[in-house]
C-alpha cells in the first residue's frame, strides 16, 4: 500500500489527528491535509497520464497545410508569410494542441520544404521575336553632379533575348521623365518598338483603379505602340529588365563616380551602351551590333520629336520669381503680380505669357539652387544703383574676362556709382545681339578708349552692319578703319586732328 492510501487509513480508519500523521510520515500538515480532503472522482485518476495532445495529429497536419497552401494560392509575398510562432498559436486554439512551439517550427520548416518541391521555381525559355518588343524600367542610382551628392533614377530600355541595352540617369522619376527616356530610347534605337512592357508603376498605373493614367495613354498615342504590364506581385515577369537595370548600375556607375552635369553623365552612359555593341551574344556569340542591325529593320519609324512635360500656372511674385518644388525661377519685371503659364520637362522650366515665350531656365534638382537670370533684373538695377554691388543675380553671375576688365576700367573712369551703372547699361545691349558681336563691342571699346556706354552701342551697330561674324577677326578690324569714332569722341569733347 503506498504512503497516499496509508496516510488516509490513519485519519479515516485508525482516528489519528493531522498532527500525528503528519508526525509520523514526516509530511507537513497542508500535505497530509491535501491528501485527506481530495475527492473521490479524482483518487481513480491518480498516478495516470493525462491524455492530453502532445503530438501531432493529421488535424495538426492539414491546420498547418491550410496556412502554406494559402501562402501559394494567394501569391503572398515572403515578408508577409505566416511565421511558426502564428500558426503554433492557431493549432492551439483550433486543434487542442498542447505540444510545444518548437515542435511546431519544425513541422512547418519541414512542410515548407515539400510544398517547394511540390511547386518548385521553375522558369520557361521564352522566345521573343526581335524588334517587336522593349522591356523598360528604372532603379535608384547615387551619383555627385557638381560636386553635390544626389540620388536619381537610372531608366533602362533592354531587348529581350539580344541583351541589348540604354540607359539613360533622371535626377527625377516622375511621367517627364518616363517621356524623355522613350524619346532618347527610340532615338537610340533608331525606332518604335511594337511592344513595351512595364511594371505597374504609379506614373503608368493608377493604384486604386489599376487603369492607366492619362500620361500612359498619351505615351502611346504618341508613338503608335501597344503597353504590357507585369502582373502585379508577380516579379518573375519582369527579372529581365530588373537584371539589365542592375547591370548597367554596377558595369557604368559602380562607387560614387563624379560628372558636371547630367548631360555629361548621360553622355557617357549612351557611350557606354555603345560599347556593348562590340562584345558579343554570350549564347550564340554573335556581335551585339548584329542584333541591334536586326532590330532597326524590325521597328516602326520615329515621328517627330517631342519634349515631354506638363504645364502648370504661376504667379510672378515682387521678387520676379515662382516657386516650383523649392526652387526659385525668375521672370522679366514687368510680369511681377501677373499669372504665367510654365512647362516643365525634365531638364529645363520655359516659362509663357499666354503661348508666347518670356522666359527659358535649366531646371534646378540640387538643395539651395535657383535659376535667376540676370537679364531679367537689369531694368530694376538701372533704377536701383546702390543695389548693384549687392544683388544676388550680380555676384551668382560669371562675367568673361574682357566684360570683367570693362566693368573695372568704367568704375576708374567714371566712378564706382556711374560705372556700375554704365555697365548694367551696357549689358542690357546683349538682348539685341549675338553673345559673339556683344564680346567683340566690348574689346574694340576698350582698346578705342570708349569705356562707355554710348561707345560700345556706337561699335555694336557697325559690326552688326558689317556683319563681322567671327571673333578671329578682330585683330584686322582693329588696325582696319572699320569704325567711325568721329560722333562718340565728340560727344566726348575730344579735340579731332
Amino acid at each position: 500500500m503506498d504512503e497516499f492510501n496509508k496516510i488516509r487509513k490513519e485519519f479515516f480508519v485508525n482516528k489519528k489527528s493531522i498532527y500525528q500523521i503528519s508526525q509520523e510520515y514526516k509530511r507537513s500538515w497542508a500535505t497530509v491535509t491535501g491528501i485527506i480532503k481530495i475527492p473521490e472522482h479524482q483518487i481513480e485518476l491518480r498516478g495516470k497520464r493525462s491524455k492530453k495532445n502532445h503530438v501531432i495529429t493529421p488535424e495538426v497536419l492539414c491546420k498547418i497545410n491550410e496556412f502554406l497552401e494559402f501562402e501559394v494560392s494567394h501569391k503572398v509575398p515572403k515578408k508577409q508569410r505566416f511565421t511558426a510562432k502564428f500558426i503554433f498559436k492557431k493549432v492551439k486554439e483550433d486543434c487542442d494542441y498542447k505540444g510545444s512551439s518548437k515542435r511546431i517550427r519544425t513541422i512547418v520548416a519541414e512542410a515548407r520544404k515539400e510544398f517547394k518541391t511540390i511547386n518548385p521555381n521553375t522558369f520557361l525559355n521564352l522566345d521573343f521575336e526581335i524588334g517587336q518588343y522593349l522591356q523598360v524600367d528604372h532603379g535608384e542610382a547615387e551619383l555627385i553632379i557638381n560636386n553635390h551628392k544626389i540620388i536619381g533614377y537610372l531608366f533602362v530600355g533592354s531587348v529581350p533575348g539580344a541583351v541589348l541595352r540604354f540607359c539613360q540617369f533622371y535626377p527625377t522619376k516622375a511621367a517627364e521623365a518616363w517621356g524623355a527616356f522613350h524619346e532618347e530610347c527610340f532615338q537610340y534605337y533608331g525606332g518604335v518598338f511594337s511592344n513595351i512592357i512595364y511594371d505597374n508603376d504609379s506614373v503608368l498605373k493608377i493604384n486604386k483603379t489599376n487603369d492607366e493614367t492619362k500620361f500612359a495613354l498619351e505615351l502611346q498615342v504618341h508613338y503608335g505602340f501597344k503597353a504590357i504590364y507585369c502582373t502585379k506581385a508577380s516579379g518573375w515577369e519582369k527579372g529581365a529588365v530588373e537584371n539589365a537595370v542592375g547591370y548597367c548600375r554596377r558595369n557604368f556607375l559602380a562607387g560614387l563616380q563624379e560628372f558636371n552635369t547630367t548631360t555629361e553623365l548621360n553622355a557617357y552612359l549612351k557611350t557606354q551602351c555603345d560599347s556593348l555593341l562590340t562584345t558579343e551574344h554570350y549564347i550564340s556569340k554573335k556581335p551585339l551590333s548584329d542584333y541591334l542591325d536586326i532590330v532597326k529593320k524590325s521597328i516602326l519609324p520615329l515621328n517627330a520629336g517631342r519634349s515631354w512635360g506638363r504645364y502648370e500656372d504661376f504667379v510672378i511674385n515682387n521678387f520676379q520669381q515662382f516657386t516650383y518644388q523649392d526652387h526659385a525661377y525668375s521672370a522679366p519685371e514687368r510680369f511681377v503680380g501677373a499669372k504665367v503659364k510654365v512647362h516643365i520637362a525634365v531638364d529645363k522650366i520655359t516659362v509663357f505669357d499666354g503661348d508666347k515665350l518670356i522666359a527659358t531656365h535649366p531646371r534646378k534638382f540640387l538643395t539651395g539652387e535657383d535659376s535667376l537670370l540676370l537679364d531679367h533684373y537689369l531694368d530694376q538695377l538701372v533704377k536701383k544703383p546702390g543695389a548693384i554691388p549687392h544683388a544676388r543675380v550680380m555676384k551668382n553671375e560669371k562675367f568673361t574676362s574682357s566684360l570683367l576688365k570693362y566693368w573695372e576700367k568704367l568704375k576708374e573712369k567714371h566712378g564706382e556709382k556711374e560705372g556700375n551703372v554704365q555697365f548694367v547699361m551696357t549689358l542690357q545691349l546683349k538682348r539685341h545681339s549675338s553673345a559673339v558681336d556683344f564680346e567683340m563691342a566690348v574689346e574694340l571699346a576698350m582698346s578705342y578708349e570708349a569705356i562707355l556706354y554710348d561707345g560700345v552701342k556706337s561699335i555694336l551697330n557697325q559690326i552688326q552692319i558689317e556683319q563681322v561674324r567671327s571673333i578671329e577677326d578682330l585683330p584686322a578690324l582693329l588696325s582696319d578703319d572699320h569704325f567711325n569714332m568721329d560722333q562718340y569722341y565728340e560727344l566726348q569733347g575730344v579735340q579731332l586732328d
